[in-house]
């Protein structure tokens, strides 16, 4: 205290082993104590927390931190309805008679009374808990234990130097032994947190009221809401998986009476869905203000007010409806007020001009709120889903402005939303408008989130980056069809454009199919991997995305197999690196013939049915292609014009009849049957059980 108010720590006190005991006793004040016996017994032996002696005093901070509400520690209960003291009578029998009445009383506090006294206590207790178990359980399997956890950080420390100086096979021995106890010690540990997680995440309600309280308090879907995009991914993660879990917890008729509630705060659209633009990246956009003062974890615990909603959304950078209500402020007549972003009210201010200030915040606030809240009952339950979804979508294709900058968390919610429930709001949308605004939104991801898996918070621009790749991975992966159609077209557009691009004075470098080619990729070489099926039915308009995604010198020096090997683990693919021709088969039966030298593509009518395979001769003299539903191989030969110049033409020189392929292998699209050339005039067809047939061209 005497050093200008600062409290002086002590200076063997490191900042790991003040973090570990924050979190102890965080954690030790927050758990449910006695609904499980056998989890309490991990907590304290192996996770090491500590049971709570007394009954703890919790309560509400106000928004503004003007004032503070202290709850009660437990309710009154009859002596009928308690349970059964868990104390040995041995040591019951030595206690004087309020110590026991305490400890009983205490017992029953943190078993149910603690989720019996307020739904916003219940709220910022289970964010904080799921939270930081959910980051211990991610730190190496850490437990609280201070000299558990040295004896760990000293064990990873003799394994290491174990692994270093082995020099006989018995200290080989002694180190594999200790490295198998170390890993079967985390998984212990890890497994401790998870249970733990999943006790206060799903398991809660039926357990309280297994334990004999007569009502619990549910945590408050709105609050959950507004920390659907936290800047804290480990506050965001346990709000979005205590929301869908309470949720799905209502039932339907649970759901549809929120509905009901808050489909009145959504904002009216009555024009059109507004057109994304991409001329412009999203990166220029000024960011957000740095006076807003930092998410925490305490504000996620006592930040609340006392009828249980939580300090306003603009304070922090990571609320939902912090910046992202202005769109639809203006829709309802809520214009922005400069001093409500940062909560500074002029004292002078006459009550009208506060109480008006006040109802606009409030209508903001509502308005995001129930925008998050309808779209994540439509995106997992598929209740009202047209409202929603145009709600959704006009937050994700307006552009950026004052009001809802590009990086807007409401925005990144709508965002987080149309790609969690796509399948859902499909029918809704323009598949397009919302494919190209999400690249435009993620075009610059390499240069602000390299890696999706950062735990420390990203700036709102990286945040908005990983958002919008997470939501195109979504989905692609829910409908890979509508994913791989839309972007053929698209990119089929903008090869006209490019065409013209010099009459028509456009800088097709500012265009999103441009700027966004790496994610394409990213997200075609995860359905290549994941959705193979999809794939070798669109095979043709793979091609077309892929081809336009690379870059045209690394396929002069380099074959396709170097410079994206994934898509040439499909035989219907062949790429000769000397004609510079890559061939690529239909599943109409049609072989789409790619010249990069002249940027052109020839459609040739080969077969009836699906190309299995393609392979060019080494001298890329002849392609040769087959169909197994035909069970037909032929040869095709391509020529040219004089010098290489005119146009080329490629016919059919021989045709084969094969052996038919039995159904086992013909229903099975890992088994295909392959070309593999020995010569530059000879063909092996090969099956997966090792069958070989030769044809000559």
């Amino acid at each position: 205290g005497e050093g200008g108010g600062r409290v002086q720590l002590p200076r063997h006190l490191d900042v790991t082993a003040q973090t570990l005991q924050i979190g102890q006793m965080v954690m030790s004040l927050l758990h449910s104590w006695g609904l499980d016996t056998s989890l309490d017994h991990i907590c304290e032996h192996t996770l090491g927390l500590l049971k709570p002696r007394v009954p703890v005093s919790y309560g509400l901070i106000s928004k503004s931190g003007y004032m503070s509400l202290f709850m009660p520690t437990w309710h009154p209960v009859r002596e009928a309805d308690m349970p059964n003291i868990n104390l040995p009578p041995d040591l019951a029998a030595e206690l004087p008679p309020e110590m026991v009445r305490l400890e009983h009383r205490t017992q029953v506090f943190t078993a149910r009374g603690h989720w019996e006294v307020s739904p916003a206590l219940t709220t910022h207790h289970l964010l904080a808990l799921v939270s930081v178990a959910n980051t211990l359980q991610d730190m190496n399997a850490a437990t609280l234990i201070p000299e558990q956890e040295r004896r760990r950080k000293n064990t990873c420390q003799y394994l290491l130097l174990i692994i270093k100086c082995q020099s006989s096979k018995g200290s080989s021995q002694a180190g594999q032994q200790q490295e198998d106890e170390f890993s079967r010690q985390q998984s212990v540990i890890k497994q401790g947190w998870s249970t733990l997680t999943a006790l206060h995440t799903v398991l809660l309600p039926d357990c309280v009221l297994a334990a004999g309280a007569p009502a619990y308090q549910p945590p408050m879907v709105e609050i959950l809401a507004r920390r659907w995009q936290d800047r804290c991914q480990e506050v965001r993660e346990a709000a979005q998986a205590l929301l869908k879990t309470e949720l799905s917890r209502m039932g339907p008729a649970g759901r549809q009476k929120l509905i009901e509630l808050w489909s009145p705060n959504l904002p009216s659209h009555t024009e059109p869905l507004p057109a994304h633009t991409t001329s412009q990246p999203h990166h220029h956009e000024p960011p957000p203000r740095p006076d807003h003062p930092k998410t925490t974890l305490t504000n996620a615990t006592s930040n609340a007010t006392t009828n249980g909603t939580p300090s306003n959304p603009s304070t922090g950078v990571g609320s939902v409806s912090s910046g992202g209500g202005g769109q639809g402020g203006t829709e309802r007549g809520l214009e922005a007020h400069p001093h409500l972003d940062d909560e500074h009210y002029d004292e002078e201010m006459d009550g009208e001009s506060c109480r008006e200030l006040v109802a606009q915040s409030e209508g903001r606030r509502k308005q995001a709120t129930a925008i998050i809240l309808l779209g994540v009952i439509g995106a997992y339950h598929g209740q009202d889903s047209a409202e929603g979804c145009k709600a959704l979508a006009y937050r994700v294709l307006a552009p950026p402005n004052n009001k809802l900058p590009a990086s807007a968390p409401l925005r990144r919610a709508a965002i987080d939303l149309i790609g969690r429930g796509f399948p859902v709001w499909e029918p809704y949308l323009e598949v397009a408008k919302v494919l190209l605004a999400l690249l435009d939104y993620c075009a610059d991801t390499d240069r602000l989130a390299p890696s999706m898996k950062y735990g420390l918070p990203l700036i709102p621009e990286a945040d908005s980056c990983r958002t919008a790749s997470n939501a195109l991975t979504l989905i692609a992966e829910a409908r890979p069809p509508a994913f791989i159609t839309t972007m053929a077209r698209e990119v089929a557009r903008f090869n006209a454009l490019q065409q013209n691009a010099q009459s028509l004075q456009l800088n097709i470098h500012t265009n999103v199919l441009y700027r966004a080619k790496t994610e394409i990729l990213r997200v075609m070489e995860y359905l290549i991997l994941h959705k193979r099926s999809f794939i070798m039915d669109l095979m043709v308009e793979v091609m077309d995305i892929v081809l336009h995604c690379l870059d045209p010198g690394h396929l002069k020096s380099r074959g396709l197999s170097e410079v994206f090997p994934s898509i040439c683990s499909f035989p219907q693919v062949s790429h000769c690196p000397q004609t510079r021709r890559i061939a690529t088969g239909a599943k109409t039966g049609t072989i789409a013939m790619y010249e990069l030298r002249l940027n052109k593509c020839q459609m040739i009518p080969a077969h009836s049915s699906l190309v299995t395979a393609l392979s060019f001769s080494p001298d890329g003299k002849y392609l040769a292609s087959y169909s197994m539903a035909e069970n037909k191989l032929s040869f095709w030969q391509t020529s040219s014009g004089m010098f290489g110049l005119g146009s080329s033409q490629t016919k059919c020189t021989k045709t084969f009849s094969t052996v038919p392929v039995p159904d086992i292998v013909r229903l099975n699209p890992q088994r295909l049957p392959k070309l593999v050339w020995v010569s530059n005039k000879s063909v092996i067809h090969m099956m997966a059980d090792g069958t070989e047939h030769r044809f000559n061209a």
